[in-house]
């Protein structure tokens, strides 16, 4: 059977346990350093407490170690990586090459999106240099991810299926180090393509102003989760290490829900981990923040996948403005739409300028009377809700709960009395354990006594388990004291957690990694700065391979010519009708503004790719 994996995100130990609890076979989540969220670390203790609530499951936990490392870093990354080992961490998901170069705890190493892994040369060359699982470049289609599988061998491909998209290839975009000198290769992106921005054409004439130009929507890939099983990927993953509690429970319980139904209707498939997950709330993706959907490349359906007038949650469309009398609106709600006090709402200004309010009380069931003064509002306004009251009220702490069931036999013998069982984790190794009594002495009711044991043994109290059935094998109906039941009941739990926790040990040989030479593919060979050489270590590894340039990393060398500091499939000539291919239109290079930065944007037809080049100075077209 193919094993599939919903992996979650965690910013901190409360979301991890939120995602488990929601469903999720996986959690991945930073470390004390060196993860691609630098400003979302979490201490060994709490990943320790994580592991072990998530191991309870079979679920497993991921550390994420995926910046670039200079010299000075590689040996406490390296002191790290054998401490997160020795807590039970399942896999580490890494960038930097140096890191591998050189000695390593027998854990699972998983190729982080920071290194474009989107060719199937690329895929093959990570497995033999000993990857286990590799988390693909976002861009890629479906016809991509079957070529990759069809050329890979037991490689795990990991794929996004939810949440933000950058909008550069992960791992070869410069744009904030350049600008900055905050580098998402070291985890310290500053976002700016969620800013506002400013496009002209060769002439200088303005195509857009204070546009959020490179704004990608964020991916939702639930109508394509048969799709991509089929197409070879085996791990989904949920974006979001910078998300609350709540947005993680609501979207890894949608996910756990869209899968589980492929799953069930496919005999080859299984979950990856174990136990029963119940929500009082109906998971809903569109409550949660986005940035509005699209599925980006997946079927190679060109669009303009960004929003231009928006950068953050515009909402979900509630219906249109009725009119307004003082601080109340009228509204014509659309089908199934219900107002909450405390409801956050958005409206386009006619200068397409995202604004909004908060309600303050609901007048009846389509006026909404708001505590502020409002400017004026043109009847027919299409309202949007960014945050549904009543709805984040339903994520807390006990809205989901996963639990396990137990299968249990209690007996009885001269050497005291045995309980034995199984969860759904341990069905092929039961656990047994013994304890002696103090009297043996038969009861004087035995249906009392009868009672008595199922209730003791039964009361699971705060842990995950749930009592699915316990057999009595009694013949000598020895009175047990309540003590001794109790002591039963935990001594076993506490040695099912051990079994557990042995089953989930797997031991990964890097043995032959240092030795390995594998050659790198011809476009590593010839990656020069991008190939992103932080440390003497990584230098040493591309050598090794037969790497034909050893340029350093751009955040060590941004050199003085205007470089290409971004790749993307989102394209500007494309989103403003100047594509040569789509619309025949004449070749010609477009100018981006970010501040007062300049780029050159050009287009590489042949790949469906756009380029941002400099930084350079201000063209002279643009006055």
């Amino acid at each position: 059977m193919k094993s599939i994996e919903l992996l979650a995100p965690a910013k901190n130990l409360k979301c991890g346990m939120a995602a488990i609890d929601s469903g999720a076979d996986a959690v991945y989540i930073g470390g004390p350093s060196f993860g691609a969220r630098i400003n979302v670390p979490n201490t060994i203790d709490d990943i320790a407490c994580l592991t072990d609530y998530a191991h309870q499951f079979g679920a497993r936990i991921h550390v994420a170690l995926n910046t670039i490392l200079n010299d000075s870093e590689l040996e406490e990354a390296r002191d790290l990586s054998f401490k997160l080992y020795d807590i039970g961490v399942d896999a580490l998901i890494i960038q930097d090459l140096g890191l591998i170069n050189g000695p390593l705890p027998p854990i699972e190493l998983h190729a982080s999106t920071q290194q474009d892994n989107s060719s199937p040369e690329k895929i093959k060359f990570l497995e033999e240099i000993g990857f286990s699982q590799a988390v693909l470049a976002r861009e890629l289609s479906l016809n991509d991810i079957r070529e990759i599988k069809k050329q890979a061998g037991s490689i795990k491909l990991e794929a996004f299926v939810h949440g933000a998209l950058c909008v550069g290839m992960s791992g070869r975009c410069y744009l904030s180090a350049a600008i900055t000198g905050r580098s998402a290769n070291r985890g310290e992106c500053a976002q700016l393509c969620r800013v506002a921005q400013n496009l002209f054409d060769k002439d200088g004439r303005p195509l857009a102003t204070n546009k959020f130009l490179l704004s990608l929507k964020d991916l939702n890939q639930t109508r394509n989760l048969k799709e991509l099983i089929d197409a070879g990927i085996s791990s989904f993953k949920i974006e979001g290490r910078l998300k609350d509690e709540g947005y993680v429970r609501n979207v890894t319980a949608w996910y756990r829900r869209h899968l589980d139904a492929v799953i069930d209707a496919d005999p080859e498939l299984c979950r990856s981990s174990f136990g029963t997950v119940k929500t009082t709330f109906t998971p809903d993706v569109a409550k949660s923040f986005n940035r509005g959907f699209t599925e980006y490349n997946t079927h190679e359906v060109k669009d303009n996948y960004a929003n231009f007038n928006a950068p953050g949650f515009v909402g979900e469309k509630i219906g249109k403005l009725r009119g307004v009398k003082g601080h109340v609106l009228e509204f014509d709600l659309f089908r199934n739409i219900e107002l909450h006090n405390g409801d956050s709402l958005n409206y386009y200004r006619s200068d397409a300028e995202l604004t909004g309010f908060r309600i303050s009380k609901v007048v009846d069931g389509t006026k909404a009377e708001i505590f502020q003064d409002l400017p004026f509002i043109r009847p027919g306004t299409v309202f949007y809700r960014s945050k549904d009251a009543d709805f984040e009220k339903t994520l807390t702490d006990s809205s989901s709960i996963r639990t396990m069931e137990l299968h249990l036999s209690y007996s009885e013998s001269d050497t005291g009395v045995t309980l034995s069982g199984y969860d759904e984790m341990t069905a092929g190794q039961p656990v047994s354990v013994t304890l002696p009594l103090p009297e043996y002495n038969p009861a004087n009711d035995r249906e009392k006594l009868k009672e008595n044991i199922t209730g003791k043994i039964g009361r699971l109290g705060n842990t995950c388990y749930r009592l699915a059935e316990l057999d009595l094998n009694l013949s000598r109906y020895y009175f047990v004291p309540q003590s001794i039941l109790n002591e039963l009941r935990r001594t076993f739990t506490t040695a099912l957690e051990k079994r557990k926790k042995e089953l989930m040990i797997k031991v990964t040989d890097h043995s032959g990694m240092l030795k390995n030479s594998t050659p790198l593919t011809q476009e590593e060979k010839r990656l020069g700065f991008k190939a992103n050489i932080f440390n003497s270590l990584a230098e040493e590894f591309y050598i090794k391979h037969g790497a034909e340039c050893t340029i350093p990393a751009y955040e060590r060398d941004k050199g003085n010519e205007p470089r290409e500091v971004l790749v993307s499939k989102h394209c500007l000539h494309y989103c403003f009708g100047l594509c040569p291919l789509r619309h025949h239109a004449a070749r010609q290079p477009l100018y981006l503004q970010i501040g007062r930065t300049f780029f050159e944007v050009r287009n590489n037809c042949a790949r469906c790719r756009m380029s941002l080049i400099g930084p350079i100075p201000r063209p002279a077209c643009i006055k």
